[in-house]
């Protein structure tokens, strides 16, 4: 069996993403979520002014330049609820919730893209909407 390309860029995000949620809840200890988002946008920022001058500069094009803002403006928008929800709640629960977003990616990419759902995915989603359930279910029922 052949792994796709894709693949292990895919596990090392996770795996770095991982890291990055356990981080964040340390860093919070010190720092307000605000702050936090401000500083490591500006270190996503050095290194991806970096990263540019190795793949020949930027590349300008309207309707591309428009969506990478608005991801921008929403990646920034979910970073600090998630920073916001992160200094307030357990990391165990939090990190578990939030990394289900895939979840509306894959459905956005079905009805607006028209992509595929096989029966695989959609049972994916419906575990993952029961895995949210059963942790705010199970976070009730547990001692503070």
């Amino acid at each position: 069996m052949a792994i796709e390309v894709w693949f292990l860029p895919s596990v090392i995000a996770l795996t770095i993403w991982g890291v990055t949620g356990f981080l964040s809840k340390i860093a919070l200890k010190t720092l307000p979520p605000l702050h936090s988002l401000v500083y490591g946008t500006l270190f996503f920022l050095a290194t991806a002014t970096l990263v540019q001058f190795f793949y020949g500069g930027p590349e300008f094009h309207a309707t591309g330049v428009t969506l990478a803002i608005g991801v921008g403006a929403a990646g920034s928008v979910g970073q600090l609820l998630f920073l916001l929800a992160l200094r307030d709640g357990p990391l165990t629960y939090v990190s578990m919730i939030s990394s289900l977003y895939p979840l509306i990616a894959t459905v956005l990419a079905f009805v607006l893209l028209g992509e595929p759902l096989t029966m695989r995915q959609a049972a994916g989603i419906a575990l993952g909407i029961v895995s949210i359930v059963l942790l705010v279910v199970s976070r009730d029922k547990q001692p503070a």
